[in-house]
């Protein structure tokens, strides 16, 4: 299968849930601004509370891409925001919210042009997740209400979760997109500081 063809069909897939996907777009964006405004009105959340997983070495610009695109893609999108769908579909919404509050706390503290440089980072890695996030609430649905997932079509629960996780891999190309080229943005913009 070609670039374009998988292009097509995830946008395809993405297509036909774009009711959700327009709510996990407000409901990540909307939460940045609330991380925001709580620390804004001195809830106290002034110190980072996580120490970096990963030693920050961003002299070596394809090490740190290496290090970012594996733990955006693998850890954040896929095991966090996609694998909680299977448990519940509500699960991926929550993790969501909660990673976009976090990320309203921390941008926050910074300066305007450390924020206009981490914006576009916020952007790329934001829809990406939002995508992951996709995937998982369908995922859940599939098993859970397969009349939701797939409204109008009379599927078994069994048919309903093979065909959520076909959806899933064309949904993971956009994931995969966004998420490299987001890496590619944050390993880069050190070199611009």
């Amino acid at each position: 299968m070609n670039l374009r063809v998988a292009v097509k069909t995830s946008l395809g897939a993405v297509w036909k849930k774009s009711w959700i996907l327009v709510g996990l777009n407000w409901l990540f964006f909307s939460f940045i601004v609330v991380g925001g405004f709580f620390t804004e009105a001195g809830a106290g959340l002034y110190i980072w509370p996580f120490a970096p997983v990963f030693p920050a070495d961003t002299s070596n610009a394809l090490f740190l891409f290496g290090v970012i695109a594996a733990c955006n893609l693998v850890l954040n999108g896929f095991v966090l925001l996609t694998l909680t769908g299977l448990g519940f579909f509500v699960l991926p919404m929550f993790l969501l919210g909660f990673k976009a509050f976090l990320w309203g706390v921390f941008l926050d503290g910074l300066s305007t042009p450390l924020f206009l440089a981490a914006l576009p980072i916020v952007i790329l890695e934001g829809e990406g997740y939002v995508l992951a996030s996709l995937a998982g609430v369908n995922l859940g649905l599939s098993w859970l209400k397969p009349e939701w997932a797939y409204k109008g079509e009379e599927l078994s629960r069994s048919e309903a979760v093979k065909r959520a996780f076909i959806g899933c891999a064309h949904i993971y190309v956009l994931v995969a997109v966004f998420l490299l080229v987001a890496a590619v943005v944050e390993a880069l913009t050190p070199a611009l500081f």
